[in-house]
């Protein structure tokens, strides 16, 4: 629900076309506004959405009855179904949505420098160090995303990795309300293609890598591909910033292509082209993090950072150029660097103190190409066998399982095939998947747990105490869905109390 005390309903429909108003005129007062039916009191807007479980056109008649001032609804639904009472048709009103909710708050996009970051794989750990980039300049913002939302003085947890438009401008505005100035978020595909982020306009954008996921949501991996670039396309002002990891990246140069096509800036980051706008040089990766000398159009920075390896280097640069776009100096960026982990669940170490063992990293890597390119980084760092603890989801993208299976088999020393998030789906019937395409020579690397927890335990129980564990897939998350039901499960919770055992 937002509020929207004062406000009229023409001055909230302002950006919407060819709205028609029945029963009703602009100069309704409206108090609030939600597209939740159980929400709805005296004198405010509902917005009727049609969704996978329900169609919010179901409950109009209800929250007429209870007094709404209007509600919002599709063209269809007015011509087989005319509403007894106030309404407004659109055409679409998911379409509608976002610029009213953005008026419902005062616009409060227009008062905050934005920056956003899209890609398979790395928006978290971006996102979280523009805001420790942010933290470092004394600067009061918000982080939206996965692991949670950083609100101006404190953390809440987060239901999606972009909110929907009404939960989205409601934090911008408190945000703007409680002294911040500048915002960093992730925008995932599936917000790009459903406008949840409209009518903002970013400062700067980001993409940081692109490969598959999401084809249960997305046609084919163009339409996946063309999602991720209105960030650039649609969302980026004309005087913003556009950057993109190129290196073994196509797909960058399609999305930096659409930001230079209005004009904004579009700069390239790499580690091997010297041609770039933002290039990485003397780059040197250890077992402790990673260093290198960083070009960029507003001058130079000696880059020291606790993050390992080649994409992570890609995060960091990209990075980078959103804190430029944030107006953030080169010093107060490298200090911020040099200090910050990243995101919790980004290879995260799980240690306990006094307890020898394995070396144990959780991590979020969760499709084919973060499985291959987590393992390429930890592979010249593992003095004994690399185990890799990796299930996949349930009722998602199936075509992945057998390339993320093959990818863990061929990568890792012993690779432990168990289950993710399963929901409604066998956990036996998803490693089969995975396995698939295993010949004989890798199916003897495989040892079959589809009890995530016992897996946990027992790689931990069997690995040497020069060996490296890592368990994939879940990274910070919390939770494990069975079914329909979500259990608590952490990784790094299993984990410690698995390395407790060595005792």
């Amino acid at each position: 629900m937002t509020t929207a005390t004062s406000l009229s309903l023409g001055a909230l429909l302002r950006d919407v076309p060819d709205a028609i108003l029945v029963d009703c005129d602009p100069a309704t007062p409206i108090t609030g506004v939600t597209a939740d039916s159980r929400r709805v009191g005296a004198g405010m807007l509902f917005v009727a959405l049609a969704g996978g479980s329900h169609d919010g056109h179901a409950f109009v008649p209800d929250v007429i009855g209870r007094g709404a001032a209007a509600a919002v609804v599709t063209a269809q639904y007015a011509a087989q179904q005319p509403p007894a009472g106030p309404h407004v048709i659109v055409r679409d009103t998911w379409a509608a949505l976002p610029s009213i909710a953005a008026h419902a708050h005062g616009d409060p996009g227009e008062s905050l420098r934005l920056a956003a970051v899209t890609g398979t794989n790395g928006k978290t750990t971006t996102a979280h160090l523009v805001g420790a980039m942010l933290r470092d300049a004394g600067i009061a913002h918000a982080r939206l995303g996965t692991t949670g939302n950083w609100l101006v003085d404190h953390e809440d947890r987060a239901a999606f990795t972009t909110p929907f438009p009404l939960e989205l401008q409601a934090l911008l505005a408190d945000t703007r309300d409680r002294g911040g100035r500048c915002v960093v978020m992730e925008a995932s595909s599936h917000a790009l293609a459903q406008a949840r982020v409209a009518p903002l306009r970013f400062h700067g954008v980001g993409l940081t890598s692109f490969s598959q996921d999401h084809l249960d949501f997305h046609r084919d991996m163009d339409e996946y591909l063309q999602a991720k670039c209105l960030l650039a396309r649609t969302y980026l002002r004309d005087d913003g910033i556009a950057i993109a990891a190129i290196d073994d990246q196509p797909a960058a140069a399609t999305f930096l292509r659409a930001a230079a096509e209005h004009g904004a800036r579009a700069w390239s980051a790499s580690k091997r082209d010297t041609a770039a706008d933002v290039v990485a040089h003397e780059v040197v990766f250890t077992a402790t993090g990673t260093r290198a000398r960083v070009q960029t159009p507003v001058g130079e920075l000696q880059l020291d950072t606790p993050l390992l390896g080649p994409f992570n280097l890609d995060n960091v640069l990209v990075a980078t150029g959103l804190a430029i776009a944030l107006q953030l100096p080169l010093p107060t960026i490298a200090a911020a660097l040099s200090r910050s982990h990243g995101a919790p669940g980004r290879l995260e170490p799980v240690a306990v103190e006094g307890v020898r063992g394995p070396v144990v990293l959780v991590d979020y890597a969760h499709t084919p190409d973060a499985v291959e390119r987590t393992l390429a980084v930890l592979r010249p760092l593992v003095r004994g066998r690399l185990h890799v603890v990796l299930g996949c989801g349930g009722d998602r993208d199936p075509s992945k399982r057998p390339r993320m299976g093959s990818i863990a088999a061929r990568d890792a020393d012993v690779f432990w095939a168990t289950s993710d998030n399963p929901r409604t789906e066998p956990p036996e019937a998803i490693v089969d998947a995975m396995l698939a395409e295993l010949d004989d020579t890798l199916r003897r690397k495989v040892v079959r747990e589809s009890d995530r927890a016992r897996a946990i335990a027992r790689v931990i129980a069997d690995a040497h105490d020069d060996d490296l564990v890592l368990i994939a897939g879940k990274g910070h998350e919390d939770y494990q869905i069975v079914g329909t039901q979500k259990h608590h499960f952490d990784d790094r919770e299993h984990a410690r109390d698995a390395l407790l055992l060595r005792c």
